[in-house]
């Protein structure tokens, strides 16, 4: 058995946005870029499918996690915002073997009905997990905390969320203020002012947790480094950030 995740994606109101297309072919853009972010590093299969949809999994039962907030940090659309079903769990065979257009498992099915708990709600949250029987507990914890970093997010103002998008990347306060042409302490205002580091601070838990849990229940296999993962998107990012962010 092999360690996996998986999310569908979709977007708020993408069948009456003005820009239709446009949103097409940026989460056509997206699943190339996440292409790149896998290279060399862990299988994975991501593909956009009908409608504004995008279905992934990969190894690691951080992956879709860890994938799907740097999705929603560097997001442009901000009134046709992504929302995330996720689900982890072990498949049997590897995932480049995954016909994903055709796979049917229950990991899909707990995505897709985590997706479509977060389409039901009015105040949409971007993420929920589903599915892991064997510790609802977990799942609990996990989806409060989640709805707790949402709160603190649709707080942010538009610099609020720009310093805490960029913090996540660079990890540093003075490469922000530099790229922002902003003061070191102006910076460190927005950080703490837009809760940057209480929604950081749970993203990093929660990958934390879902690797803890891998590392106990597939002790045979060699310790998944989210780290490595998130190094390779940031240098990605990092390589276009003037382009993502339209500084």
């Amino acid at each position: 058995m092999r360690p996996v995740s998986v999310f569908i994606m979709d977007v708020t109101e993408s069948s009456s946005a003005r820009h239709r297309e446009e949103l097409s072919d940026y989460i056509a853009d997206i699943e190339r870029s996440v292409k790149e972010w896998f290279q060399n590093l862990a299988s994975i299969q991501v593909k956009h499918r009908s409608g504004d949809e995008l279905i992934f999994v990969a190894d690691g039962y951080s992956s879709a996690f860890i994938t799907a907030f740097f999705i929603s940090r560097i997001w442009k659309f901000e009134n046709n915002k992504p929302y995330f079903g996720l689900a982890f769990g072990s498949i049997d065979k590897r995932v480049d073997e995954i016909d994903i257009e055709k796979w049917i498992h229950p990991l899909v099915k707990q995505a897709r009905t985590a997706n479509d708990t977060l389409k039901k709600q009015k105040d949409r949250e971007s993420f929920t997990f589903e599915g892991n029987i064997q510790d609802p507990e977990l799942q609990t914890l996990l989806n409060g905390m989640l709805k707790l970093q949402h709160a603190l997010n649709i707080q942010q103002t538009e610099v609020q969320r720009l310093v805490c998008s960029l913090y996540l990347v660079y990890e540093k306060q003075n490469a922000v203020a530099e790229l922002m042409k902003r003061s070191a302490p102006t910076i460190y205002s927005h950080f703490k002012k837009g809760h940057s580091e209480q929604v950081l601070g749970s993203y990093h838990a929660i990958a934390n947790v879902l690797d803890s849990l891998q590392a106990k229940e597939f002790e045979e296999l060699k310790k998944y480094k989210s780290n490595i993962l998130e190094k390779k998107i940031r240098d990605y990012i990092k390589g276009q950030v003037q382009e993502i962010f339209c500084l």
